[in-house]
């Protein structure tokens, strides 16, 4: 059964035609139109009275199904042109009308049963908070549950926005520590004089400043999990107070003699290249042997092209979960623009473009005009040879930034720099 609006000059005349079966409202105003269309949402609006009232219709319900009753005079392929999904010469014929109206129903039935097996396959294919289908995934989701319930320490590595985070996550909900708490802890964010305190603890008066006691990450975390972001940016003079608490398990608090027990499991991630680190001397190969008993590697989004339109409705899902927009899907040609992109910013960059076409959509579906230029043209990797070596780093840098929508942070981190000589590139190039 659908929901159809007649604004006709005489709709008396179809009403009977379609009471029965579907519920019909009815206007003889055109004026009423854009107010009827508001507060209610039809599947079919049979409209006669000029070309422009398709364009009031589709403007404020684009997913509404116009069928356009025209003079012999209108021009049919106009009305297809605005957004007519039918165009009749009236008088109508009944049959016709019928025909067209069922066909429609068809449709809406059709987009209705393809959401739900969207859904389906989301749901059959979405493991402990990990969407994925591909293989190189499923053996990591294999090995998340073959190691959960023993596990000490982890690494997981990957390139910025892959997801990282999300493993960690599912990790330790897989493990026995699913009920302690999941604390993080942004390596690459903090201070470096107060790393200690930060982490370990300290006791009042400790320092200045330390105006009470307060716990570190490793207390907070109890007997549950204490996740290490970005394990690689952690300084060189702070990384054997961090080995020995791997180590020994022990640690004080800052200003305390009191040795306390940390009792927490540890997840640790980089999209730094850790032996890489170790040979240029930036990290200690004592610690990176003490990380490395188990790691999970998680493949960049271009390798795992088989689950991004999957992603993709998990992240529309969640869109029109959080702002009530009612985004049906992605048009085909707007799927096909998403698989032929490389994402280099991986998931992080794919969540960006889905919900910035979502809020710019007029439509009930994502359509390739919705993206922003950068997806549409694929940038070129290669730089002109006229360029200077300083030309091409800020056209380069520049290139992050933008894919990242001015974000410092995320672009250091695929430009493989610190987020400080960011800044200072930045500065320098006037950027």
């Amino acid at each position: 059964m659908l929901n159809i609006l007649l604004a006709l000059q005489d709709p008396h005349a179809l009403l009977p035609l379609l009471k029965g079966d579907h519920n019909v409202d009815f206007t003889d105003d055109p004026t009423s139109l854009q107010d009827l269309t508001t507060k209610n949402s039809y599947h079919i609006v049979l409209l006669e009275g000029g070309l422009d009232l398709i364009q009031t219709v589709k403007t404020v319900d684009p997913r509404s199904e116009v069928i356009y009753l025209g003079r012999p005079d209108e021009e049919a392929l106009g009305a297809i042109k605005i957004g007519a999904t039918r165009f009749f010469t009236l008088p109508v014929s009944p049959p016709d009308l019928l025909d067209a109206i069922s066909k429609i129903e068809e449709t809406v039935e059709t987009r209705k049963e393809t959401g739900k097996l969207e859904q389906q396959l989301v749901d059959k294919y979405t493991h402990h908070g990990i969407t994925a289908k591909n293989p190189q995934m499923l053996d990591m989701i294999s090995f998340l549950n073959h190691i959960a319930p023993y596990f000490r320490i982890v690494l997981v590595t990957g390139e910025t926005g892959t997801g990282k985070e999300v493993v960690a996550n599912a990790l330790h909900g897989l493990s026995t520590a699913a009920s302690q708490p999941f604390v993080t802890c942004n390596c690459g964010g903090l201070v470096e004089h107060l790393i200690e305190s930060e982490l370990f603890g300290h006791q009042k008066g400790a320092f200045t400043g330390a105006d009470r006691d307060k716990a570190g990450l490793f207390e907070t975390a109890g007997e549950g999990t204490l996740f290490l972001d970005e394990i690689g940016e952690l300084p060189l003079s702070f990384q054997p107070h961090l080995l020995r608490v791997l180590q020994n398990g022990e640690y004080r608090r800052l200003g305390s003699q009191t040795v306390k027990k940390a009792q927490c499991r540890i997840i640790a991630a980089t999209h730094r290249p850790l032996e890489d680190e170790v040979k240029a001397g930036r990290f200690r190969e004592d610690l990176f042997f003490r990380i490395t008993p188990l790691v999970i590697k998680i493949p960049p989004l271009r390798d795992r092209k088989d689950d991004l339109l999957l992603l993709s409705r998990v992240l529309l899902n969640r869109f029109n979960k959080r702002t009530g927009k009612q985004v049906n899907g992605i048009s085909r040609p707007a799927q096909t623009a998403l698989m032929a992109y490389d994402w280099p910013g991986n998931i992080r960059e794919l969540e960006n473009t889905i919900e910035r076409a979502a809020m710019l959509t007029t439509e009930s579906f994502i359509r390739p005009e919705d993206f922003p230029d950068t997806l549409i043209t694929q940038p070129t990797s290669e730089t002109p040879a006229h360029l200077s070596l300083d030309e091409a780093e800020k056209l380069h840098i520049k290139k992050v930034l933008d894919q990242e929508q001015g974000n410092r942070t995320h672009a250091a981190d695929i430009l493989k720099i610190s987020r400080r000589a960011l800044i200072r590139k930045i500065e320098k190039f006037g950027l």
